[in-house]
């Protein structure tokens, strides 16, 4: 059987997830997983998350990078085979790139997302009247419009997460999004970036794997890597239905797995 990955994981440090970097770790080496990433939310700024309810304060950021270091290191000598990968998640804003590079600097795995459109963050629960003012269709094409200039900008991102977000609360595009998806293939290709499966999707309102399986065989059809995070804001949901996630992979024609490896590395494990 493949190796069981999970590269997108939160905990308190991102103030909106539960427990610590100890805690979720250890559950990590619980289940046993080949390689696990921490990716808490990169800072940002203050007139979006003044009061750091949805990302790191800019002085933890440092002691985060430092505590994965050490636990790094006391993995190692007690003999544990675990990679653990120091990975951040980076919101995407209109023209972040710049500021996204300045403030990555040496983390190891630079997840990218877009949550915010016109800074109004849409797959919150608080704010899901604003789809109405939007109107569903115009918040998808905004979304896609978000995500290309992501992957089309300098940010270093090395993996794209969640890239069809907006059905969060069960609400899909009335169009044909496939020209989009196209675009965003050929984007996230071009610059040798990964797509994930995200599997929190599972556990919220659409009960859905992201992507979905038409946008994910697109992906394929374009020979992006693809990989695997549970989206955890608390240990206990660490590795949750990462075997869903294969078995959705192998549906879009996948048969290798991408595991970000130290140092922006990869690895590919045989799916089966």
């Amino acid at each position: 059987m493949t190796q069981l990955i999970d590269c997108h994981s939160h905990t308190g440090l991102s103030c909106h997830g539960l427990g610590t970097i100890k805690e979720a770790v250890n559950r990590a080496l619980e289940l046993d997983l080949y390689t696990y990433a921490q990716t808490e939310h990169l800072i940002l700024p203050p007139h979006i998350d003044p009061h750091y309810e949805v990302s790191m304060a800019s002085h933890v950021m440092q002691d985060y990078r430092e505590e994965l270091l050490q636990i790094r290191k006391q993995l190692k000598n007690a003999g544990k085979k675990m990679n653990l990968i120091i990975g951040v998640e980076a919101d995407w804003l209109n023209d972040r790139g710049p500021e996204i590079k300045q403030l990555v600097g040496d983390f190891e795995y630079v997840l990218g997302s877009v949550h915010y459109i016109d800074e109004w963050p849409f797959d919150h629960p608080d704010y899901i009247e604003t789809w109405d003012e939007y109107g569903s269709d115009n918040v998808w094409r905004m979304y896609f419009e978000k995500f290309l200039d992501m992957a089309n900008s300098v940010a270093p991102i090395d993996c794209f997460s969640h890239p069809d977000l907006p059905k969060k609360f069960g609400v899909y595009p009335q169009f044909d999004a496939t020209p989009y998806y196209e675009k965003m293939a050929s984007a996230v290709k071009k610059r040798d970036a990964m797509i994930e499966v995200n599997t929190a999707g599972l556990r919220k309102p659409v009960h859905e794997l992201y992507p979905s399986l038409d946008m994910l065989k697109i992906f394929r059809e374009f020979d992006v890597d693809c990989t695997v995070g549970c989206d955890a804001h608390c240990p206990q949901d660490i590795g949750a239905n990462i075997l869903e996630a294969y078995e959705l992979m192998n549906a879009a024609g996948y048969d290798k797995l991408t595991v970000p490896m130290v140092g922006h590395d990869r690895q590919y494990l045989a799916l089966s």
